[in-house]
C-alpha cells in the first residue's frame, strides 16, 4: 500500500503552531515511507474564508520547506463532486432532506437540555415519506447514521476507540444554502484522493465515528487515524488562529529559521530517546506515529530561542547567510554590496538568538547614522577630536590592504600621535561609524563595514563637528 497523507487547513486565520505540527507530522510520515503528501485547502465555508490566510499557509509551508506533491487542492473547486454524491445518496436512501425549522431545532435542544438528555436531532424527517415534495421550504440534507451498533477504530496514538451509534446524530451533509458541510467534504476528499493515513488534532476525535459511518455507507476504505494531543499556550489555554502572536509567520518575522522551528514543533508531542536536536534528515528517518504522546504539550518560547541559537551557530555559513538575506527581504532591509555580511555573520551572530536580534544590533551596517540623534554627541564636538578624525580619514584613505591587522595598526598609530589611549580613539570611531559607544571588536567592525562606508561616515562627523564649532 502506497502511503498518502494530507494537510487540510481551513483558511480562516493565520497558521499557528498547532496547525504546523499537523502538517509536519503528516509530511514526515509520507516522506519516511516514500509516500505522497497532499495540501488541501478546505475553503467551502465562504463566510469565514480569508484569502490572506491562504497566502499565509502557502508562504509558511514554502519557507519551512514542507513542500507538497502535485498542486494544492481547493475544496471550493470540487463542489460538483460533492453535490453529485449527495444526489446519489438521496436516491439510494442513505441520506434524506430535513425541513425542520431552526425554531423547532432550538426548541428541541432546549427541552433535551432541561431533561438532562444529550442534545441531538430526533430524526423527525428521517421517518417521513420521502416521496412527499415540499416546495419553497428550505431544507438541509442529513446522512442516515446507523441507529444501533458500535463504531470501532484503532487510533495509532490512543489505541481502540469505541462509540455507540445511539450517541451519534444524523449528520448534516448539505446546508440549506446548498453548500456541502466540512464533515462531508473531508470524508469525500479523503476517499477520492486515496488518503491512507489521517494525522490531525484530538479535537477531531468526535468527528471520526461519524466520518467512518459515512465512509462505510459509501463502501469506501477506512483510513488509519492518529489524533495528536493538544498544544497549550504558556497560560494553559488552547491555541487560537485569531491570536496573531502565536502564528508561525510571526515567529518567521522575528528571525526564527526553518531548522529551529521544525525541530521545536517536532518535539511538541514526539520524542526519540533523550535526543533534543534534530536535523531535517534525522526527522524524516526517525519519525514514527508510535512515539507520539497522548499528553498535551505547552508552548515554551525559551526552548525555541535556545534551538534557534543552536541551529544558527551549527548550520553551514552559506545556509545562514541565505536565511539572513531572506530575512532582510522580508523586513525590506537594503544591504550595501560593500558590506561583508558573511564576515559579520561569521564573527558576530554567535552572540544572538534570532536574526531579528542580530539585525537590530548591527543596524548601522545598513542604516545611515543620524549624528544629531546620538546621545551626548556634543561631548565629541571639539577641535581636538576634529584633528584626530582628519588624521584617521587621511590614513585610512591611503590604506591599500583592508585587513584587521592593518586597521589595528592605524588605530594604534593614531593613539600614539595624539597621546591618547586606544579606547578613546576606538570610541570616537564607534560614534562616527555606528552612532554608539559600544560595538564588538572595533577592528572587525571597520573591516566588515568596508572602506567606502567607513570614510564616508568619518567625513560626515568631521562636517558635523565643524558646524557645531561654528555655531558656538
Amino acid at each position: 500500500m502506497k502511503i498518502k497523507t494530507r494537510f487540510s487547513p481551513s483558511p480562516t486565520g493565520l497558521l499557528h503552531i498547532g496547525g504546523l505540527r499537523t502538517a509536519l507530522y503528516s509530511w514526515l510520515f509520507a516522506r519516511k515511507n516514500n509516500g505522497t503528501f497532499i495540501l488541501r485547502i478546505e475553503d467551502t465555508d465562504i463566510k469565514r474564508v480569508n484569502n490572506n490566510s491562504i497566502k499565509d499557509i502557502l508562504y509558511v509551508l514554502n519557507y519551512l520547506g514542507l513542500f507538497w506533491d502535485k498542486e494544492p487542492v481547493y475544496q471550493s473547486s470540487r463542489l460538483k463532486i460533492y453535490k453529485d454524491i449527495i444526489s446519489s445518496m438521496l436516491k439510494n436512501n442513505i441520506a434524506y432532506k430535513c425541513y425542520c425549522s431552526q425554531e423547532r431545532l432550538d426548541g428541541l435542544r432546549k427541552n433535551q437540555i432541561l431533561n438532562k438528555q444529550k442534545p441531538k436531532y430526533d430524526r423527525k424527517c428521517r421517518y417521513k415519506n420521502s416521496c412527499v415534495k415540499k416546495f419553497n421550504i428550505p431544507y438541509v440534507v442529513r446522512f442516515k447514521n446507523p441507529i444501533s451498533g458500535l463504531v470501532k477504530f484503532t487510533d495509532m496514538i490512543r489505541g481502540e476507540i469505541c462509540t455507540s451509534n445511539e450517541e451519534l446524530d444524523d449528520l448534516i451533509i448539505q446546508r440549506s444554502n446548498g453548500m456541502p458541510t466540512y464533515n462531508f467534504c473531508v470524508v469525500i476528499d479523503d476517499w477520492k484522493m486515496n488518503i491512507t493515513h489521517i494525522i490531525r488534532g484530538e479535537d477531531h476525535i468526535n468527528n471520526t465515528p461519524r466520518q467512518i459511518n459515512l465512509l462505510n455507507a459509501l463502501n469506501a476504505r477506512i483510513p488509519v487515524y492518529a489524533h495528536v494531543s493538544m498544544i497549550l499556550d504558556s497560560q494553559g489555554k488552547k491555541l487560537s488562529k485569531r491570536n496573531h502572536v502565536m502564528s508561525v509567520s510571526n515567529y518567521i518575522n522575528k528571525g526564527f529559521i526553518p531548522e529551529a522551528i521544525l525541530n521545536y514543533v517536532l518535539r511538541l508531542g514526539w520524542s526519540y530517546k533523550d535526543k533534543e536536536i534534530f536535523t531535517i534528515n534525522e526527522m524524516k528517518n526517525l519519525f514514527n506515529l508510535q512515539s507520539l504522546s497522548k499528553s498535551p504539550s505547552i508552548i515554551n518560547d525559551k526552548k525555541l530561542l535556545w534551538l534557534n541559537h543552536y541551529h544558527l551557530n551549527n548550520l553551514p555559513l552559506e545556509k545562514v547567510y541565505q536565511y539572513f538575506i531572506m530575512y532582510a527581504q522580508i523586513k525590506k532591509i537594503f544591504l550595501d554590496k560593500n558590506i561583508d555580511i558573511k564576515g559579520l555573520i561569521k564573527d558576530f551572530l554567535c552572540h544572538h538568538k534570532t536574526l531579528h536580534e542580530f539585525a537590530l544590533s548591527y543596524c548601522y551596517f545598513y542604516q545611515d547614522i543620524d549624528l544629531s540623534k546620538i546621545l551626548d554627541i556634543h561631548i565629541y564636538c571639539n577641535i581636538f577630536n576634529l584633528k584626530i578624525l582628519k588624521f584617521l580619514y587621511k590614513k585610512f584613505f591611503l590604506l591599500t590592504q583592508w585587513s584587521v591587522s592593518n586597521i589595528l595598526l592605524l588605530i594604534k598609530e593614531s593613539a600614539l600621535k595624539f597621546k591618547v589611549c586606544f579606547k578613546d580613539i576606538a570610541v570616537l570611531i564607534r560614534i562616527s561609524i555606528a552612532g554608539k559607544k559600544d560595538t564588538p571588536n572595533i577592528s572587525s567592525v571597520i573591516l566588515y563595514i568596508g572602506k567606502n562606508t567607513f570614510l564616508s561616515r568619518i567625513k560626515n562627523l568631521i562636517k558635523y563637528i565643524k558646524l557645531q564649532i561654528l555655531e558656538k
